[in-house]
C-alpha cells in the first residue's frame, strides 16, 4: 500500500456501545499494556495507585516535558494549545486549524469511540497533516511505534488526513559544545511504515483496553504474578495482598515467565517445594539446595582462583554518576552516566590499607576532567583493580576515555586489571541461603559485616546518591542551605566509601572462608 494513501484505507473496528465520557488516552492503553488490573485502578480508582516517589523516575519523566519543549523550537510557528480541560482543549485545536495555524503543539481529538490524544506537534503538509511524537530516548523502541500507532488512530478517526508519522528523539551521536542547539541535538525519523505495519494490532488492543477501561464496576485482572518481580505493575500489592516475601519463587535467580508459569501451574510458591521435575539451571538448583539444608555453599577451587588473580597493591573502586537527557557539559551526550564521584580502598601486600576519595560539588564546570585527574593519582601504575559488577566500571572508564583522551592510555589501563568480585556470587560459587537469589553488594555485605548494612545510612542506594547530589549541587541554589548541602556531601561520602569498604571486607570473608572452610560450620562445598 502507498504511504500517501494508507492511512485513508484504514478502517477502524468500532466497539458496540460507547460511554464516551470515559475517555481511553495513551496513558491508559500504556496502563493497560503494563496490566489489566492496574489500568482500571488507575481510571477508575486512583486512590489506590501508589504516588511515585523514586525521584530518579520523577526526574526522568520531567527529562520528557524538558525535551519536547526542545522539540518546539524546531517550529517557531507553533500554536500551543494551553488547558488540561479536555472539551477545551478540543475546541481550541478546532479554532487554531480554523485559523490556518501551521504547526500545533498538543492538538486535542477525543473521538466517537472515546479515545482522547494529545500530539506532541502536529503540522501541516498541504492538506494533510504530519503528526510528531517526542521521546526524551536516544533511540526508536517498539512501544515508542506503539504510542505513535495509537495517536495516529485517534487522530485518523477525528478527520484528520495523516500523511506522515515522525518520532523525534535525541540524537545519540550528540556531543554537546556549547549551548545545546535543537537542530543538532535532536533527530527525526520517518516511521510511517513502522506505524502502518501496526494499526491492525494495536487497534484489537484498544478494543481489549476499551473493555476494561469502559466497566466502571467490574475491576480488570492483575496477572503480574504470572511473571518476574521486575514485570510487577505498580498496584502488584493491592491485587495480591497474600503474597509472601523472601525465598519464592520469583527469588528463584535469572528465572522466566515460563518457569513461573510451570511453578504456579503446580501450586508451587516457596522455593524450598520446588517440584524436581521442573528442570533448571545448576546454579538456579543449587540455590534451592542451598536454602534446603540451610547452609551456604562455595566452591573454593573457584573462588581461589578469582582470589590468586588479584595483584597487590588491591584498588578497590567505585564510581557513583549522574545523568540528564540534556547533557549538561562540554562533551557530553544524551543520558551520558557522567561520574561525580569515586571512592578507592587500597590493600597493600603488607595488608595496610588507604582510602581515597572524590566529590565535585561545583555546578559550574564538568566534573570530568578533575575527576579523570584524581583517579589517575589515586591508582597507581601496578596492582588490581577490584569492582562489583565491572560492566559498569568499565563502561564509564571507557566514556571517561573519550572525553579526556590523553588519559585513555591509562583508563584502558585500568580496566585490563579490572577484577569483579561479583562473579563469585553471580556464577554461584559461592551461594548462600541470605542472599535470597540475589547478586546485589546489598544483599552480600550483611551476611559478612552485618555492622556495614546499607539501611543504617543516610544515603543507601547508587539512585538516592545520583539524585540527592543533583539536588545539591546541580538544583536550585536557594532550595538549600550550606549547611543542607554538607550534610547530603557528608552522607554520598559515607554511602560511597562503604561500597569499597564492602568490597575490602567481602574479599577478606571469601580468603578466610577458602583457607579455613572445612572448620568452618554452615559452609559445603
Amino acid at each position: 500500500m502507498a504511504p500517501e494513501v494508507w492511512l485513508k484505507e484504514f478502517v477502524v473496528a468500532q466497539a458496540l456501545s460507547v460511554d464516551r465520557s470515559i475517555s481511553l488516552s495513551k496513558t491508559d492503553f500504556t496502563n493497560y499494556k503494563t496490566c489489566a488490573g492496574f489500568a482500571w485502578l488507575a481510571k477508575h480508582r486512583p486512590e489506590h495507585v501508589p504516588v511515585e516517589t523514586d525521584p530518579g523516575i520523577i526526574r526522568r519523566a520531567s527529562a520528557g516535558d524538558e525535551v519536547e519543549l526542545l522539540a518546539r523550537r524546531l517550529f517557531p510557528d507553533g500554536e500551543l494549545i494551553d488547558t488540561e480541560d479536555m472539551a477545551e482543549a478540543v475546541d481550541l485545536t478546532r479554532a487554531a486549524i480554523a485559523a490556518g495555524a501551521a504547526s500545533l503543539f498538543q492538538a486535542t481529538v477525543w473521538t466517537e469511540r472515546g479515545l482522547f490524544a494529545r500530539a506532541d506537534v502536529l503540522t501541516r503538509a498541504g492538506d494533510r497533516w504530519i503528526l510528531n511524537e517526542v521521546k526524551a530516548t536516544a533511540s526508536i523502541k517498539s512501544e515508542h511505534i506503539v504510542d505513535a500507532t495509537f495517536q495516529a488512530i485517534a487522530f485518523m478517526e477525528a478527520g484528520f488526513d495523516i500523511a506522515e508519522v515522525r518520532l523525534i528523539h535525541l540524537a545519540r551521536d550528540f556531543r554537546r559544545d556549547g549551548e545545546p542547539q535543537p537542530e543538532q541535538m535532536l533527530a527525526s525519523a520517518d516511521i510511517t511504515a513502522r506505524v502502518q505495519r501496526r494499526l491492525v494490532a494495536v487497534d484489537a488492543g484498544i478494543e481489549r483496553a476499551r473493555a476494561v477501561i469502559q466497566n466502571p464496576v467490574r475491576p480488570g485482572v492483575c496477572l503480574c504474578d504470572m511473571g518476574t518481580r521486575g514485570q510487577r505493575c505498580p498496584t502488584f500489592a493491592h491485587f495480591h495482598p497474600e503474597q509472601p516475601s523472601g525465598n519464592t519463587i520469583y527469588d528463584l535467580g535469572s528465572i522466566n515467565n515460563q518457569t513461573i508459569g510451570e511453578a504456579i501451574t503446580r501450586g508451587v510458591v516457596h522455593l524450598v517445594d520446588w517440584p524436581a521435575e521442573i528442570d533448571l539451571l545448576p546454579r538456579q538448583r543449587l540455590q534451592i539446595e542451598v536454602l534446603r539444608r540451610g547452609d551456604a555453599h562455595l566452591d573454593r577451587r573457584r573462588v581461589r582462583q578469582v582470589l590468586d588473580r588479584m595483584r597487590f597493591p588491591l584498588h578497590f573502586l567505585d564510581y557513583e554518576t549522574f545523568q540528564t537527557a540534556v547533557p549538561l557539559f562540554d562533551g557530553c551526550g544524551p543520558w551520558a552516566q557522567i561520574p561525580f564521584q569515586f571512592s578507592l580502598h587500597v590493600v597493600e601486600a603488607g595488608g595496610t590499607l588507604r582510602h581515597r576519595e572524590f566529590l565535585w560539588t561545583d555546578r559550574r564546570e564538568s566534573p570530568v576532567p578533575v575527576l579523570v585527574d584524581q583517579v589517575r593519582r589515586a591508582i597507581g601504575p601496578t596492582g588490581s583493580v577490584v569492582v562489583w559488577n565491572q560492566a559498569f566500571e568499565s563502561a564509564r572508564n571507557r566514556e571517561l576515555a573519550e572525553m579526556v583522551p590523553e588519559a585513555a592510555d591509562f583508563l584502558h589501563g585500568v580496566n585490563d586489571r579490572m577484577i569483579d568480585l561479583m562473579d563469585v556470587v553471580r556464577e554461584g560459587y559461592w551461594v548462600h541461603p541470605d542472599f535470597n537469589g540475589s547478586a546485589s553488594i546489598k544483599k552480600v555485605l550483611p551476611v559478612v559485616a552485618p555492622e556495614l548494612a546499607y539501611e543504617f545510612l543516610e544515603i543507601g542506594d547508587g539512585a538516592k546518591a545520583s539524585e540527592r547530589w543533583f539536588e545539591a549541587v546541580m538544583g536550585d541554589p536557594l532550595a538549600m542551605t550550606d549547611d543542607e548541602r554538607h550534610v547530603v556531601f557528608d552522607a554520598l561520602r559515607r554511602y560511597c566509601r562503604q561500597d569499597t569498604l564492602a568490597l575490602v571486607r567481602i574479599r577478606e570473608h571469601l580468603r578466610h572462608l577458602v583457607e579455613e572452610s572445612p572448620n568452618i560450620p554452615g559452609i559445603s562445598g
